[in-house]
């Protein structure tokens, strides 16, 4: 009887599997990997590129952070009626709501008769700005100016053509056409039309309240030619459309950077027509007071006096439970807690790149409160012990770039570049008038730049007067482009788990076709060496 014998190839293909399956068992997990519970959170659009950004970046770790850009009223409305587990505003909850149609709704004694238990910690900072798509003779403008009292005036379908004399009164050397304007506001409930409106209550009041009495709302009226979409995307992606020639929207910047178009700079209280760059936002943001509960106080940030600030600009919140609750229990409140501490520190180093303005010490503050009141969310360590000058140990248990001893504020920096552009020997001329487009459309960022890339007209070239700090609140914003040589910082860091990150999805494909070779390959490797040997063995 002939027999191959079987024993030899058996052992060869086992020590294959055996040899690439070690890689595998090795690989690091995370310590919050597939044990952690997964959340769920809903609201702003406004903040949704960096919330999505986040998001993500904990993703490699394990942390399974789902969220839904569907606006600030619905974020809240979500919260309340316990559907989710945090939401994102740019308001807190109202006490007297009014919606477009005049009726009120009191969203604090809803929460109080469900006994819900929350918290609120700043998210991230940034300016709302004006995306447009105007031409002349064919050629995209670039450098738009607007002020408060323009900008009112074209959202109340007051001012109805772009060479209204309001606006050519902002613009003097731009030959503007008679285009119709086409204002987009937000068709659902909005905290960017809260701050939209919030601002105009304030600063333009005799022409905002003939148009909605009410004040301050979330949901923009929609009269005239206003046309209205659903969302951040939906108002940016009219706009940029083919037939969006002669509108503009309120949005945050990110969204029109996403698309490279220009957003008008904007008159502030000294005059200066500035851009929402970060450290624009930042300076402006020195003059925010804070209310106990975080919540911000925005009146002295529209009126700013430094020429360099963007008077629109404001916080964003997360709405956090503070209580074992409903759904929410305590391996929800770990996953949470860890994804807060990763985006108020590491994550915070992606503000610039995204859109926005890097959080403070001081607001980081409010948020590793809001974390301890969270059941299960793991402690997120000892703040800086001088939250003005952080030590280097201190930045590297929370590496937001604010806490980087090298960091440098923008009222500092600028006033650095004033100094290297007075000294002859530093090679820089002061070529600008003081509004910022001395150079035509110098205020503007140009497709693919970002915002910490404009140059605001007037920031640190010939203005007067630094940015000081708020001594009530000791609060400094202080924005720039710092998000490290080698770029952002990943979800790498001990914020979103202990191990480093997972390899990518090619090496878990590459190491199955291997294990598949092994499993399959084997008796043929074997066959082919037994017939180098003289065929197999027989007895």
């Amino acid at each position: 009887m002939t027999r191959i014998t079987r024993l030899p190839g058996r052992l060869l293909r086992l020590a294959i599997v055996s040899a690439l399956a070690v890689p595998l068992l090795a690989l690091p997990t995370g310590t919050a990997s597939a044990a952690a519970t997964g959340i769920h959170g809903s609201g702003s659009t406004w903040s949704s590129p960096a919330t999505m950004q986040w998001a993500a970046d904990v993703a490699a770790r394990g942390l399974a952070v789902d969220y839904t850009p569907n606006g600030s009223t619905a974020g809240r409305t979500d919260f309340m009626n316990h559907l989710v587990d945090f939401a994102v505003s740019e308001i807190p909850f109202q006490g007297n709501y009014v919606d477009r149609t005049g009726a009120a709704t009191n969203e604090l004694a809803a929460l109080a008769n469900s006994n819900t238990k929350f918290k609120y910690l700043p998210i991230v900072a940034g300016g709302t700005s004006f995306m447009y798509n105007l031409k002349i003779r064919g050629q995209q403008v670039r450098n738009l100016q607007l002020s408060p009292r323009t900008i009112a005036g074209i959202f109340t379908n007051r001012i109805r053509v772009w060479n209204d004399q309001a606006i050519k009164a902002d613009n003097p050397a731009l030959s503007l056409p008679a285009t119709p304007i086409t204002p987009v506001v937000r068709s659902d409930g909005s905290g960017t039309s809260a701050q939209f409106t919030a601002f105009l209550t304030n600063q333009v009041n005799d022409v905002w309240r003939p148009f909605f009495p009410g004040g301050m709302t979330s949901e923009f009226p929609v009269k005239g030619a206003t046309k209205a979409q659903a969302g951040s995307e939906g108002v940016a992606n009219y706009v940029a459309a083919g037939y969006g020639e002669g509108a503009i929207t309120y949005v945050e910047t990110a969204y029109a950077i996403q698309r490279q178009f220009p957003v008008a700079s904007i008159k502030n209280a000294a005059g200066v027509y500035t851009q929402p760059t970060s450290d624009a936002v930042s300076i402006a943001l020195t003059k925010a007071r804070l209310n106990p509960d975080s919540t911000q106080i925005l009146d002295d940030v529209y009126t700013n006096p430094d020429r360099r600030a963007y008077p629109i600009s404001s916080y964003s919140y997360m709405i956090v439970p503070a209580a074992k609750q409903f759904s929410f229990d305590e391996s929800k409140g770990e996953t949470l807690g860890r994804f807060i501490k990763y985006f108020l520190c590491a994550g915070q180093g992606q503000a610039p790149r995204l859109g926005y303005s890097p959080l403070p010490p001081k607001l980081v503050s409010f948020g590793y409160d809001a974390i301890k009141s969270i059941p299960g969310a793991p402690d997120p360590g000892a703040l800086p012990a001088n939250l003005n000058k952080p030590t280097k140990a201190e930045y590297d248990a929370c590496p937001n770039p604010t806490f980087d001893p090298a960091w440098v504020p923008p009222d500092q920096k600028n006033q650095q570049q004033q100094q290297q552009q007075q000294n002859p020997a530093g090679g820089g001329n002061n070529q600008n008038n003081g509004n910022g487009n001395a150079n035509g459309d110098a205020n503007t960022p140009k497709p693919g730049d970002t915002p910490g890339a404009a140059t605001p007209g007037g920031q640190g070239q010939d203005g007067a007067g630094g940015a000081t700090p708020d001594q009530g609140t000791g609060e400094v914003l202080a924005g720039g482009d710092k998000s490290g040589p080698a770029g952002p910082v990943s979800a790498g860091s001990v914020e979103a788990g202990d191990s480093p990150p997972l390899p990518p999805v090619w090496f878990y494909a590459l190491t199955l076709v291997c294990l598949a070779a092994a499993v399959f390959g084997a008796p043929f490797l074997y066959s082919r060496l037994g017939r180098g040997r003289g065929g197999p063995d027989v007895g």
